[in-house]
């Protein structure tokens, strides 16, 4: 676990008491990271509000009315942040917290936008293995993907749920990335998979960088060694069989880059190079 540029963690300099945005993607494990966050008595946790993407809107829409493609005006700046300020403040006025965290399955480009608006922002960018996202799949949507996040990835693979999820994973962790990549003064990366682990340590650091204090550290009652340490090989889904036949080499091979890339085991430690390959799109 690190951040994104490769630095120690730390508290974001200039961003303290700025909004927090846990970005994730459906099946990426946001539910676990929303708990701990949810202990904090400082932060006013939401989930899909809408806020963020009605903020990239209203900036598309005052780009359309001062007629030019550069970077929104101030007064478009300006004009958005004060439209969603009312809305935050509602929302932490409701809770009593003096943060929002909202964990969003937006795409990055209107997480970009956001923090063309509220530069303060923290960004918490969640990760999850490819194998982990597959298993979440197969058994949340067992009779077929009909409707589910990963549908509209199924069309280059018909009938494949495996392609159709494992092309669902390359396109969200690569647009992950290359979010960070952008931001990365402001992004701090998590692995479900470490925060499952040791959960008491990683909630230390993710606390550290986002400058919650010690008496929010001390409800989670988290300060103990190993507290929340998880053995995968307890875990039964890790015994439920991947269907790697029906993955396409090239899938493969991409998404090997990536667990290369988040510091994963080799997609062959994971199960997932077993047999023959297809090589059908």
């Amino acid at each position: 676990m690190r951040t994104s540029n490769g630095r120690p963690h730390s508290a974001c300099d200039g961003r303290l008491g700025g909004p927090i945005v846990v970005l994730c993607y459906p099946h990426g494990g946001a539910e676990t990271l929303s708990r701990l966050l949810s202990a904090s008595r400082s932060l006013a946790p939401t989930s899909g509000t809408g806020i963020i993407p009605l903020c990239h809107a209203a900036v598309a829409t005052w780009q359309q009315a001062e007629e030019h493609g550069r970077p929104p005006s101030a007064l478009a700046v300006k004009s958005v942040r004060a439209l969603a300020a009312q809305m935050i403040t509602l929302i932490q006025a409701r809770t009593g917290a003096s943060r929002w965290c909202e964990t969003a399955f937006t795409v990055t480009a209107a997480a970009t936008t956001f923090q063309q608006v509220f530069p303060e922002t923290t960004f918490v960018c969640l990760h999850r293995s490819l194998r982990a996202v597959l298993v979440e799949g197969f058994r949340a949507y067992p009779w077929g993907l009909g409707a589910s996040p990963f549908w509209p990835y199924s069309g280059p693979h018909p009938g494949n749920n495996a392609s159709t999820i494992t092309a669902f994973w390359i396109s969200r962790t690569e647009d992950l990335l290359e979010f960070e990549a952008a931001h990365s003064a402001a992004c701090m990366r998590i692995r479900h998979e470490d925060l499952v682990a040791d959960t008491g340590a990683v909630a230390a650091e993710i606390y550290t960088y986002l400058g919650l204090t010690d008496g929010d550290l001390t409800a989670l009652n988290l300060r103990q060694p190993n507290v929340g340490r998880h053995d995968s090989r307890d875990d039964p889904d890790q015994q439920l069989p991947i269907p790697v036949d029906q993955i396409p080499s090239r899938l493969l091979a991409k998404a090997a880059e990536l667990h290369k890339e988040l510091d994963y085991p080799t997609i062959q430690s994971h199960g997932l190079a077993a047999g023959r390959q297809a090589d059908a799109p």
